[in-house]
């Protein structure tokens, strides 16, 4: 199991844009939180960086934490790519990945946000994405 991204809705057929598996996923949801990306579902950040509070337009936690096909809009995936981008400027995959014992390298983990930031930023020029 893990998570798809795709910008068709969730069919049997449906083309992923982007995808993670599980444990790929918790350290990408990791950063969503920090960044203020996302919130809830007993998820808070823990760095309380500057300029990455939770606003109106941070997202549920719950909508990263299934593949039941919640629909990202445009914008949300718009706030979602800077909210990524920002935090690994501002150094937070290593600050975060500091309170861990057996993480993966920093590098792997900024690929892996790079690379959902990306898909958001593609995903913000159409009608968003599915997580399958």
């Amino acid at each position: 199991m893990g998570y798809s991204f795709t910008f068709d809705p969730p069919s049997d057929y449906a083309v992923s844009g982007c995808a993670f598996n599980n444990w790929q996923m918790n350290y990408v949801r990791l950063v969503l939180v920090e960044a203020g990306a996302i919130t809830g579902n007993g998820l808070s950040a823990a760095l309380s960086a500057p300029g990455l509070e939770t606003t109106a337009d941070t997202l549920p936690a719950g909508t990263f934490m299934s593949n039941g096909g919640a629909h990202v809009t445009a914008a949300q995936a718009s706030f979602i790519a800077d909210r990524l981008r920002r935090a690994v400027a501002e150094g937070i995959v290593g600050d975060l990945l500091g309170f861990f014992d057996d993480a993966p390298s920093g590098t792997e983990v900024r690929g892996w946000v790079d690379e959902f930031a990306a898909f958001n930023e593609l995903a913000a020029s159409r009608n968003g994405y599915y997580v399958c």
